[in-house]
């Protein structure tokens, strides 16, 4: 991801700022490209956006001054550029039009060719927006939310969504902890072995 990104922000600048705004809101790409250009308020001094979704319907939530401000600019990029839109991000032929995603899409995978991104097995990266909305998500329940604010900062009606993001934890983390928890079962059975026959019974059961 931080590689992605790294090279991500080096791309056309309103571009860049979408995928970023995209990924720290960890909202649906419809919803990231039909903000509006007064989506941001202010509410007892904390910023907000207006969101559109459109699935279900507008919810706002919190965001911190950092997204406000790349918004802000997002905002103002496009009114010199354009003048007054109903969209903060639109397609530069058809400015009354949202920016397309294929053409995101398109863009991104060119560059991930040119500058040969690979993951840690030698493969090219794959893309799709979608991505940044898991990891958003699995990142929301690590950081041990209740279901209730996980499913409103995401925009989801319902709670029983949220278990899907709690799973992909769950098994990021078993694939992370895996090698600290074999040198943890080596170390006990080495001390194991020292106790005694009446043990072995133990390690014959694990």
């Amino acid at each position: 991801m931080k590689r992605l990104n790294a090279e991500i922000t080096q791309m056309d600048v309103q571009i860049a700022r979408c995928l970023l705004i995209h990924q720290m809101l960890g909202t649906r790409i419809s919803d990231t490209l039909t903000l509006r250009p007064d989506c941001l308020t202010r509410e007892n001094g904390q910023d907000m956006i207006e969101i559109y979704q459109v699935k279900t319907k507008r919810y706002k939530k919190p965001i911190s001054k950092e997204l406000a401000k790349l918004l802000q600019s997002s905002i103002e990029y496009t009114q010199e550029k354009f003048g007054d839109t109903e969209y903060i991000f639109v397609n530069e032929k058809e400015p009354d039009r949202p920016m397309q995603y294929m053409a995101i899409k398109t863009k991104v995978m060119s560059m991930i060719q040119e500058k040969q991104l690979r993951d840690d097995h030698g493969e090219l990266f794959g893309f799709g927006t979608h991505m940044f909305r898991h990891y958003y998500g699995v990142k929301l329940t690590e950081m041990h939310l209740d279901d209730w604010t996980i499913a409103r900062l995401l925009g989801h009606k319902r709670l029983n969504n949220v278990q899907h993001y709690r799973k992909m934890s769950n098994q990021r983390m078993a694939d992370e902890t895996r090698e600290v928890r074999q040198r943890m079962s080596d170390i006990i059975y080495m001390s194991l072995a020292r106790w005694g026959e009446e043990y072995e019974q133990i390690r014959q059961d694990d």
